[in-house]
């Protein structure tokens, strides 16, 4: 037997699990993580560790990220640590299973280089072995801005480390200005109280999430009781119920919130990246920005891939959200500045909670390799349409 039949054979004994049905996606939860995955592949992962500012989604990938990978590495190495060659492992205490059955592990997080793409896993160059594809997604896929705690100083917004706002984490929900606490700057903290596997396996699987949005005594400010409904076709349904924690709650009107995702540099519409339309037709972020809409769509290069993401207002929240997308990469949406938004051509429209009342707010995000239009709408109504 040759040592990558073996290597495989050890991989396959190391991680087979009762694999989801096809179509399904499957929730594994760590400490401070969830991981989802679909039909056996890494999707995304959520992190909510107490110690955080707030919790997010990082990373999420696109589909046919292996299959992209796997050709990036019959390709030759465009630069030294060339990251369409590299993967990001989504699961606590990953095992890396090496030579002689010998067990490894890498850290939530960790960026790993790949050298060869097999049925159920990923080999990688250091610490050599091989890794489940439910662990790990491939850099090419990734449609999240990863955290960088140590960017470099003093360079061009082009350069591919360039980085700003970091408090834009992944997929998150936050907003400025409530009771005058900024919890969108990170000023305020959101602390995660549960988070549940409701549906484990599924299309869609459930996450049931409970936070906090505290003050400066960490008292509850808001209570956010948020269902995640996870579909195979790679949406993610956002439904948040926000209650106040002790006394009535005000969200004054701002453009920073509420719901939405950092994309990578390279899709930065100024960078090369885009198209970005909306569902009336209207093109580029400067259209874009500010107006109501079913949807946007914001697309771009990762790694030499064409990916798409699409942000999506649901028709039962209150009164439809505004986009705040940008040609650097942020890309939320909001119901709380009608006059931010409109430049003061619509009065600011504040938002009171007074105890015992709630507000239910329900966004979508689809994750898409670059799809057309038709399937976007397609991926609309049926977010539009589920109960």
């Amino acid at each position: 037997m040759t040592l990558r039949i073996a290597c495989l054979c050890l991989l396959v004994r190391l991680f087979a699990s009762s694999p989801a049905d096809a179509g399904d996606v499957s929730l594994t939860k760590g400490k401070s993580t969830v991981k989802a995955t679909i039909n056996g592949e890494a999707f995304l992962a959520y992190v909510f560790d107490a110690g955080l500012k707030k919790p997010f989604f990082l990373p999420i990938g696109a589909a046919g990220s292996f299959e992209a990978l796997a050709q990036a590495l019959e390709e030759p190495e465009s630069e030294p640590g060339d990251p369409r060659r590299q993967v990001v492992v989504v699961q606590e205490n990953a095992a890396i299973g090496g030579k002689d059955g010998a067990i490894q592990r890498a850290d939530f997080g960790a960026i790993l280089t790949a050298v060869e793409v097999g049925p159920d896993g990923v080999r990688i160059a250091e610490p050599a072995g091989w890794i489940s594809r439910s662990d790990v997604v491939p850099m090419i896929g990734v449609v999240t801005r990863l955290i960088d705690e140590n960017p470099p100083s003093n360079v061009d917004r082009l350069h591919p480390r360039y980085y700003d706002h970091p408090h834009h984490k992944g997929v998150w929900m936050s907003v400025d200005e409530v009771n005058e606490i900024d919890y969108w700057a990170e000023r305020g903290r959101i602390v995660n109280q549960a988070a549940e596997l409701t549906v484990e396996n599924g299309d869609p699987a459930v996450l049931t999430i409970t936070n906090h949005w505290v003050d400066a005594e960490d008292k509850p400010v808001l209570v956010e009781t948020t269902t995640v409904r996870l579909h195979a076709n790679r949406l993610i349904d956002y439904s948040a119920e926000l209650r106040p924690g002790r006394e009535a709650v005000t969200f004054h009107d701002t453009k920073e919130g509420l719901f939405g995702i950092r994309l990578p540099n390279s899709m930065r519409e100024f960078a090369g990246g885009g198209p970005v339309v909306n569902a009336e037709g209207l093109r580029g972020t400067n259209a874009c920005w500010g107006k109501p809409s079913a949807w946007v769509d914001y697309r771009g290069p990762v790694g030499g891939r064409q990916l798409g993401v699409t942000l999506m207002d649901h028709p039962t929240n209150f009164r439809p959200s505004r986009f705040h997308v940008r040609d650097y990469g942020l890309f939320t949406l909001s119901p709380f500045g009608e006059s931010s938004y409109t430049n003061g051509a619509q009065s600011a429209a504040p938002v009171t909670l007074e105890p015992g009342q709630a507000l239910t707010l329900r966004y979508g995000l689809f994750v898409h390799a670059d799809v057309p239009e038709e399937e976007v709408r397609a991926a609309y109504d049926r977010f539009s349409k589920a109960e």
